[in-house]
């Protein structure tokens, strides 16, 4: 049955399923402010880590379409998050496609600390430490992947035809380690983000600003503004207390004389001999 006239004519018990295909802005509101001021925001359109793409976690560096709801994923400046949602979609890329903002971006193998090529989404954001270009200025830009391109060897092009691209919300804005040390920005998925006082803000910045931090990392020749070293080499962190192993009765455990024993409580019942 059909509604009344004058409203939209949809049968009854259907549902209108709205797809947001891109997110180019949003307006910021705040109560002492007549106007909204407006903020960047990088596309969601194009975003997303290509399958295959190594993350840290509390397990070593897993595969991004592997992570779930619940996984540890290690972040740039709140140790290990939580994964509060993935969001997977399949990019087909049209036969003759050249253009920069519609192709991946290869970065080749040791381009930075990667041993292997890595591919990303041409809106994907990328955290770019300042402070290793400009001591004096400590914040975190954040700029799309095709930004790279024609960085030295790093180059836009097709991985596949069609490919698959998952997304990582975490309850904040989060900069993600990546294989490479590279510093993927993944967004809470919210027009306004709660972000508590203590945590960090991370600025998109726009397209003039991102070719001048871009250019500024190919003259020095260095990528630890762009890659962390360490956040190339997580370790694996262990989800459980780690004490010394109950040595057999009768043999005394090593260290000083009169050294206490180790209480009951803290022992494992394998332990508790």
């Amino acid at each position: 049955m059909l509604g009344h006239k004058g409203s939209c004519l949809v049968p009854r018990g259907f549902r209108h399923v709205l797809e947001v295909v891109s997110v180019s802005g949003f307006s910021d509101f705040s109560e002492d402010q007549l106007q909204p001021a407006s903020r960047p925001a990088v596309s969601a359109r194009r975003g997303g880590l290509v399958h295959g793409t190594k993350v840290a976690t509390t397990s070593g560096w897993k595969p991004v379409e592997s992570l779930t709801t619940g996984d540890l994923v290690r972040t740039l400046d709140n140790g290990f998050q939580e994964v509060r949602r993935t969001v997977r979609e399949r990019i087909a890329v049209t036969d003759g496609e050249t253009r920069p903002e519609h192709l991946p971006v290869l970065v080749p193998s040791r381009t930075a600390f990667n041993g292997r090529p890595v591919w990303l989404m041409p809106e994907q954001g990328m955290a770019i430490d300042q402070s290793k270009l400009d001591p004096a200025v400590s914040d975190i830009a954040v700029i799309p992947a095709r930004a790279l391109s024609g960085m030295g060897s790093v180059i836009s092009q097709a991985p596949a035809r069609m490919f698959d691209v998952t997304s990582l919300i975490f309850d904040h804005d989060e900069v993600a380690f990546i294989e490479g040390g590279l510093q993927a920005y993944c967004s809470a998925g919210r027009l306004r983000p709660v972000r508590k006082a203590s945590q960090r803000a991370y600025q998109v910045v726009n397209e003039d600003q991102a070719d001048i931090l871009v250019d500024t990392i190919a003259i020095r020749g260095d990528m630890s503004a762009l890659a962390n070293a360490l956040g190339a080499l997580p370790a694996p962190i262990p989800q459980e207390p780690v004490f010394p192993i109950r040595p057999p009765r009768g043999m005394r455990r090593p260290g000083r004389p009169g050294r206490p024993g180790v209480p009951a409580l803290f022992l494992r019942p394998e332990w508790q001999t």
